[in-house]
C-alpha cells in the first residue's frame, strides 16, 4: 500500500473524529485498554504486538455495533526519565549515542543537538516522545480516541492517585516499616520493575540468604548461602585470588565480605561500620571455625567466586555440590567428603556426576545440580549433622537457620536473583529502609475478593487464569513509595513519591471521565475526596460545591457508570506478577460489581530473528522504520497472524517475506478488481458459500480472542479461494462481487488503510468502512451442499494422483463410477433388516467400506459431468463418468467411486 493513501486515510480518520465514541444508555459498550508506553524513548517492533491487538480488537467490536472506547495515555512517573536526563547534563557518552540513535529517525542531522539540549529537562524527554509515539501509532493506523490523552504527571490524574492511596490507607492497606526493597545506590532510590533494564521481560526478584560466620582469631567470613543445612559438610572455604575485600563492624564484631557484599550488607542492616580493606592472601593465611563444631577449615582461592554475587564468600560443600565435587578432580585438590544428607533413591553428587558424563560434558552441569537439589530437598534426610539428623531437608533447613539466627551465627543478607541495572545503567541491589511505605496485598479478605474476581473474569488465553491466582496468591507486601522521581506525592507524607507501578493500577478509570475531571481541577486546583467519592463510588457529596463543579462531577458520574468497567485489557506475560496482580488487587479492594475488570488478554513476547530484541543484539527495529520500510498494514497482518496470541512471534524476514507476497497478491487482485456478471458456473456459487463459511469462522474466532485463526480464515483462506476459482476457469472478479463489501469490512481491522482504500473505490467513496456494521447472521447465505460438492471433487482429483503414482503408466483416461439407484437403496433398506436376496451379496463390500462411505448423497454424476473440463484440466486425462445400474462384488459407493485408469 503506497505511503501517500495511508497518509490520506489516516487524515481522514483523525478529521471525522470517527474513534470518538459518545456515551450512549441504549447502545452496548466496550472498553479496551493497553498499557500506556514510557516517554523515555522510541518504540521499537516488539512494543507494537500489543497495540497492534488492542486495535484490531477494538476495531472488531466496532464493527460487529459495540460503542467502543480505546484510548490512550503516557506513563511519566518513575526515576528512568529523570535519570536519562541527569546522565545528559553530565555528559554521558553512552546516553548521548543512545538519544542520538532515536532522534535520526525523526529529525534531520542539524537540528538533534538542540533537541538534546533540550532533553537536560526531564519533561522535554516525555513531551517530545509522546508526540512521536502519538504520530507512530497514527501512522500505523490505530484506531484510538486521542481526545481522552493524559498523562501520569497530569495534576488531575496525581488528583486521583492521592484518592486511590486514601481508599487503601482507609482500609489499612498502607503501613509502613523496614522492608527489602530493590534499590539503587547512585540514584539513592527504591527502584520497581519498570525502572530495571529489562525488567518487564526478565524479572528481577529478591532472594534472602543466609549470611553464615565462620569466626577466626581476629575476623569472621561471612558466607552467603541458600542450602545453610548443608553446614555440616563444609571441607573449606572459597575465596575470589583478584577481588577487592573489605571488613566492616557489626554487632562488636569485625566481619569480612568482598567490598561488594561490605556495600550490600551496609544498606540491609543498621550501624555497619566500614573498618579497613583486607588483601586475599590475608584471609587466606588464616583459619576459621565451621559452626556447630570445633572443626576449622582453611581458605582457598579460586578464579570462579563472583565477588559480586552475595558475599564473595563461599563455602565448599562437594559432597553436596557437584560444582564443587568436579572442581577438586580436576585441580588434584585432595580432600574428604563428608556427607550429611541422604536421598534413599541412591541419588548423589558421584552418581550424576557419572550419569551426565560430567566429567567429559560440562554443558549439562546445570541440570543434574537442579536434579540433586531437588532430590535431596524433597527425599532427602540429615545425617552426620548433630542434633538434626533425621530431619527432612526440608524441616532441617529451616531449623538449622532459625538456630543459626537466633545465635548471631549468621545473619539475613538479601541479593537479586540476577544482576541488574537502571535504565539509565546504575547498579541495583537490595536494600533495607526504615519508615518505607507498602501496600500490603497480603489480609485474607483481600485475596478472596481477587480470587472471586480473577474466577470471573474472561482469559484469553484461558491458560493464564490460575497464574493470575497464583500472582495473588504470591503477593505480599509492595513497596509502593519512593524519595524521589517523577510522580504523585504521598497524600499522607509528602516527601515520599507513589512508585511508578502504584501509580498507575487503576488509571485507565480516568480515561472515561478525563474531560470534566481537568475541568473540576482547572476549577478548584485540585478534585475534593468528597467529589471523587461520588464520581467513582456513587457516594452522596455531603458538602456544598457551585454548579459549574456539580455539572462537571454529574457528567464525570455519567461518563464512569457507562464506561466502566474495563471490558478488556491487553498486555503482556511479564506484567502478570507485578501490574497486572496490583490492576486485579486494587479493583478488588476499592469497587464492585459492573465497575470491575471484565477481561484480559495477554498475548506473548516478539523476538527478532530467533533473539531477544536488544540494542546489544543489533536487532531492534523502531516502529517508525517498519512503517517507512514496509506498511503499516504488512506489520499489523504479521503480528497478528504471524503467531498465536499466547506464542512468541518471530520477526524475522522468510515469514515477514511470505506475508509481503500474500499481501501484495491481495492488493494487485483489488487494483484490478472490475465487477463481472455472474455466467452461471458452479464454482460462483461455491466460493460465495466458502466465504460465508469463512466469515462464519473468523466471527467464532474473533468473539473467543482466536485472532491468527480468524486472520487466516478470512484473509489466506479465502484468497486461496480465489485461486480455486480460477483454477476451475472462473472469474476473481465475479465471484468477488457478491462479498467483495462484507470482505472488505471484515479485513479492516487487520489492514485497515487497504481496506478503505479499496472500499472507497469499489463500494462506496462517501463513507468509511472503518465505520461500517457487519451482518453477524449470514448462516442462510452458505450451500454447504454446493461446499461438500467441491469437497467431492477434490477427493476424487487426489484419489486418480494416488492411483497415478503407484501404477506408473501413461494413461490417458479415467473412468469414474458412481453410486447408482442399487446400491442407494441398499442404504436405505439395510438399516430395517428389510434387503431382498439380491442385495444381500453387497454386505461384504459394504462392511469393508461403510466407515468411508458418505450418508448424506450428493448428485455425484451430475457434479462430476458439470466439471469434466476442470477435472480434465486438473488431471492432463479423458474423463468419462458413469452411473452404476447394477449390483456389483465391488461397488461404488456415495463418496467412494470407482476409478478405473487407462
Amino acid at each position: 500500500m503506497e505511503r501517500s493513501i495511508e497518509e490520506k486515510w489516516r487524515d481522514r480518520w483523525a478529521e471525522s473524529h470517527i474513534f470518538e465514541p459518545v456515551a450512549d444508555s441504549t447502545r452496548e459498550k466496550f472498553f479496551v485498554t493497553v498499557p500506556w508506553p514510557y516517554t523515555n524513548g522510541s518504540l521499537h517492533v516488539g512494543h507494537g504486538r500489543t497495540y497492534t491487538l488492542g486495535d484490531i480488537v477494538a476495531r472488531y467490536k466496532r464493527l460487529t455495533g459495540y460503542n467502543v472506547l480505546f484510548p490512550m495515555g503516557f506513563h511519566e512517573s518513575g526515576t528512568p526519565i529523570l535519570a536519562f536526563s541527569e546522565r545528559l547534563r553530565n555528559g554521558d557518552k553512552d546516553t548521548i549515542r543512545l538519544y542520538r540513535s532515536y532522534l535520526s529517525e525523526y529529525e534531520k542531522p542539524e537540528d538533534i543537538d538542540g533537541i538534546l539540549a533540550s532533553f537536560r529537562e526531564p519533561q522535554n524527554i516525555a513531551d517530545y516522545f509522546s508526540r512521536v509515539i502519538i504520530k507512530d501509532f497514527m501512522d500505523l493506523g490505530y484506531s484510538i480516541d486521542w481526545s481522552r490523552k493524559f498523562t501520569s504527571a497530569d495534576p488531575f490524574y496525581q488528583e486521583v492517585v492521592k484518592w486511590q492511596f486514601n481508599q487503601l490507607n482507609g482500609m489499612g492497606l498502607i503501613k509502613r516499616g523496614s522492608y527489602p526493597i530493590l534499590y539503587s545506590m547512585k540514584d539513592e532510590n527504591a527502584v520497581g520493575e519498570d525502572d530495571i533494564k529489562d525488567g518487564d521481560t526478565d524479572k528481577v526478584s529478591i532472594e534472602e540468604f543466609t549470611g553464615v560466620l565462620f569466626r577466626g582469631e581476629k575476623y569472621s567470613l561471612m558466607a552467603a548461602s541458600l542450602r545453610p543445612e548443608t553446614i555440616f559438610g563444609v571441607t573449606n572455604l572459597w575465596i575470589s585470588p583478584s577481588a577487592e575485600y573489605g571488613m566492616v563492624r557489626y554487632r562488636e564484631e569485625n566481619v569480612v565480605m568482598s567490598s561488594s557484599g561490605c556495600k550490600k550488607f551496609s544498606m540491609q542492616h543498621e550501624d555497619v561500620q566500614y573498618v579497613r580493606d583486607i588483601s586475599s592472601d590475608e584471609i587466606a593465611a588464616s583459619e576459621f571455625q565451621v559452626p556447630f563444631s570445633s572443626e576449622k577449615v582453611g581458605v582457598l582461592k579460586a578464579e570462579f567466586v563472583d565477588p559480586d554475587n552475595g558475599t564473595g564468600i563461599v563455602y565448599s560443600v562437594p559432597g553436596h555440590s557437584i560444582f564443587d565435587y568436579i572442581y577438586y578432580r580436576k585441580e588434584g585438590i585432595k580432600n574428604n567428603l563428608k556427607k550429611v544428607v541422604k536421598v534413599d533413591r541412591n541419588v548423589s553428587v558421584e552418581s550424576l556426576v557419572q550419569k551426565y558424563d560430567l566429567e567429559n560434558n560440562s554443558e549439562r552441569l546445570k541440570d543434574a545440580t537442579q536434579e540433586l537439589y531437588k532430590e535431596e530437598f524433597y527425599n532427602g534426610t540429615l545425617i552426620n549433622s548433630g542434633k538434626y539428623s533425621g530431619m527432612s531437608v526440608e524441616a532441617g533447613r529451616e531449623a538449622i537457620r532459625k538456630e543459626m539466627l537466633e545465635r548471631n551465627i549468621a545473619y539475613i543478607f538479601y541479593e537479586t536473583t540476577r544482576k541488574a541495572v537502571t535504565r539509565s545503567g546504575s547498579e541495583v541491589i537490595v536494600a533495607v529502609l526504615n519508615d518505607q511505605w507498602f501496600i500490603d496485598y497480603s489480609p485474607e479478605w483481600l485475596k478472596e475478593k481477587a480470587h472471586l474476581l480473577v474466577n470471573s473474569m474472561k482469559f484469553y488465553p484461558e491458560l493464564y487464569r490460575k497464574l493470575m491466582n497464583d500472582a495473588v496468591d504470591w503477593l505480599k507486601e509492595r513497596p509502593c513509595a519512593r524519595r524521589r522521581g517523577i510522580g504523585t506525592r504521598l497524600p499522607f507524607d509528602e516527601r515520599w513519591v507513589i512508585e511508578s507501578l502504584s501509580d498507575s493500577t487503576i488509571y485507565m478509570l480516568a480515561y472515561t471521565n478525563k474531560t470534566e475531571l481537568e475541568n473540576i481541577y482547572a476549577h478548584l486546583k485540585k478534585i475534593p475526596y468528597g467529589i471523587l467519592d461520588y464520581i467513582l463510588l456513587g457516594k452522596e457529596v455531603t458538602e456544598e460545591y457551585d454548579e459549574y463543579t456539580m455539572e462537571n462531577a454529574r457528567k464525570a458520574r455519567d461518563e464512569f457508570r457507562y464506561w466502566y468497567g474495563n471490558d478488556l485489557r491487553i498486555t503482556a506475560p511479564p506484567h502478570i506478577s507485578n501490574h497486572l496482580a496490583f490492576y486485579i488487587m486494587n479493583h478488588a479492594a476499592i469497587f464492585k460489581g459492573k465497575e470491575l475488570p471484565g477481561g484480559l488478554m495477554i498475548s506473548g513476547l516478539v523476538i527478532s530473528n530467533g533473539a531477544k530484541i536488544s540494542k546489544s543484539k543489533g536487532n531492534v527495529i523502531s516502529l517508525l522504520e517498519i512503517i517507512n520500510h514496509y506498511s503499516a498494514d504488512i506489520y499489523r497482518l504479521f503480528m497478528a497472524a504471524g503467531a498465536d496470541i499466547s506464542s512468541l512471534l518471530d520477526w524475522n524476514e522468510k515469514d515477514l517475506s511470505s506475508v509481503i507476497k500474500r499481501y501484495s497478491y491481495f492488493t494487485d487482485i483489488l487494483d484490478a478488481y472490475s465487477p463481472g456478471d455472474d455466467d452461471g458456473n458452479y464454482i460462483y456459487s461455491w466460493f460465495k458459500s466458502a466465504f460465508y463459511r469463512n466469515l462464519k469462522t473468523y466471527i467464532a474466532d474473533m468473539e473467543s480472542m482466536n485472532i491468527r485463526d480468524s486472520y487466516i480464515a478470512i484473509f489466506y483462506n479465502v484468497m486461496n479461494d480465489l485461486k480455486n476459482v480460477e483454477n476451475h476457469g472462473g472469474n476473481i472478479n465475479t465471484a468477488m462481487k457478491p462479498v467483495l463489501a462484507d470482505w472488505l469490512k471484515a479485513l479492516s481491522p487487520i489492514i485497515p488503510f487497504a481496506a478503505e482504500e479499496y472500499w472507497h473505490r469499489h463500494i462506496d467513496n462517501n463513507s468509511f468502512v472503518s465505520a461500517q456494521r457487519l451482518d453477524m447472521n449470514i448462516d442462510d447465505r452458505i450451500d454447504y451442499s454446493v461446499l461438500k460438492s467441491e469437497n467431492y471433487l477434490n477427493r476424487v482429483i487426489s484419489d486418480i494422483r494416488e492411483i497415478l503414482k503407484i501404477i506408473h503408466i501413461d494413461a490417458k483416461k479415467a473412468t469414474i463410477t458412481v453410486y447408482g439407484q442399487k446400491q442407494k437403496i441398499f442404504l436405505e433398506e439395510y438399516p430395517n433388516g428389510n434387503l431382498d436376496r439380491e442385495y444381500r451379496t453387497m454386505i461384504g463390500d459394504y462392511m469393508k467400506n461403510k466407515n468411508r462411505i458418505d450418508i448424506e448423497m450428493i448428485d455425484e454424476y451430475n457434479i462430476i459431468e458439470a466439471n469434466r473440463k476442470y477435472l480434465e484440466s486438473s488431471l492432463k486425462l479423458d474423463i468419462t463418468v458413469v452411473k452404476s445400474d447394477s449390483i456389483q462384488k465391488k461397488n461404488p459407493w456415495p463418496g467412494r467411486p470407482l476409478i478405473e485408469i487407462s
